[in-house]
């Protein structure tokens, strides 16, 4: 485990002591594989690899673990065109390219394209954050 990734789970542990809610080994190995992968996997995605830790967990148990992550703002849902939500521990300030033809999902720093100006509708409200998602195919 390297030192950022070890810093993410210190930082949901204690975003899960302040809000009150028990780190259960479930939500805990949720939280170790999102925020050790760059994959972007959805939530059938990550009960697959949890029911090989957790042979009698259930989907449902999954999914509001993970309902319980964005509420909290740990993790972030991507939505995609197809309506399959994906998951994503890294909140570090970024953006996605999303393939259509492929599914994958890669990770795009706000360096790389520079400030994105915030459009004066929003200016009346507390802006909490910025994502942008590029949709893309491959070339033909």
């Amino acid at each position: 485990m390297n030192f950022a990734h070890k810093k993410r789970i210190q930082y949901f542990e204690e975003i899960c002591r302040e809000n009150k809610l028990p780190i259960t080994p479930q939500k805990l190995e949720i939280f170790k594989f999102l925020a050790s992968t760059t994959a972007h996997p959805s939530a059938q995605e990550i009960f697959q690899v949890m029911k090989k830790k957790f042979p009698r967990i259930s989907f449902s148990t999954v999914y509001k673990n993970l309902k319980k992550l964005k509420i909290l703002k740990l993790v972030r849902e991507i939505e995609m065109k197809n309506n399959i939500a994906r998951f994503d521990a890294n909140l570090a300030d970024h953006h996605h390219i999303i393939n259509l033809d492929s599914g994958e999902i890669l990770d795009v720093f706000a360096e790389q394209i520079g400030e994105i100006p915030i459009p004066e509708q929003a200016k009346n409200f507390t802006l909490e954050g910025v994502s942008v998602n590029f949709f893309v195919r491959d070339k033909k």
